[in-house]
């Protein structure tokens, strides 16, 4: 049984009941009325509710955190350990700033994957998109290897 057939019934079994309410004398004359019979195949429109949602302030204050975790994290991985704990690798700060940035890149990437799978509209594109910045940041992870040993490894 559908919904809008229990909703139906309900409203029939209401207008009975009122109907004997109203109507003393007319008890025995009330009966209640059949259900119609609903076929399978006709579609009726249902109307949807819009529900709302309480409004959230969502200000930059409350969103500072979530990026305040992700540089931090990616410059945690891009090692910014090493130059504070090195000696002579005074330079080494601008290689955590590439890296982070390179991290970033990748990240970037990842988020277009994720809205490719998404989105039916500019699926092909963010695919695109989304590899080829995941591409780029791979090669540059590579680059700044070569350039990490032609800086400190010069035997």
């Amino acid at each position: 049984m559908t919904k809008w057939a229990r909703m139906r019934k309900r409203k029939e079994r209401r207008r009975a009941e009122q109907a004997s309410k109203n109507s003393p004398s007319k008890i025995n004359e009330a009966k209640p009325t059949e259900p119609e019979k609903i076929s399978d195949k006709t579609n009726y429109s249902q109307e949807t509710q819009k529900l709302e949602t309480p409004k959230t302030s969502n200000s930059i204050l409350s969103q500072i955190p979530r990026y305040v975790y992700l540089i931090a994290i990616f410059v945690l991985l891009s090692g910014v350990f090493f130059p504070l704990i090195t000696t002579g690798a005074d330079d080494a700060f601008s290689f955590v700033i590439g890296g982070t940035a390179i991290l970033f890149l990748g990240l970037a990437g990842g988020i277009l994957l994720f809205k490719a799978t998404t989105s039916d509209k500019k699926r092909g594109i963010l695919f695109a998109i989304g590899f080829a910045l995941i591409a780029m940041s791979l090669a540059l992870i590579f680059m700044i290897q070569e350039w990490w040993k032609l800086e400190f490894y010069q035997l």
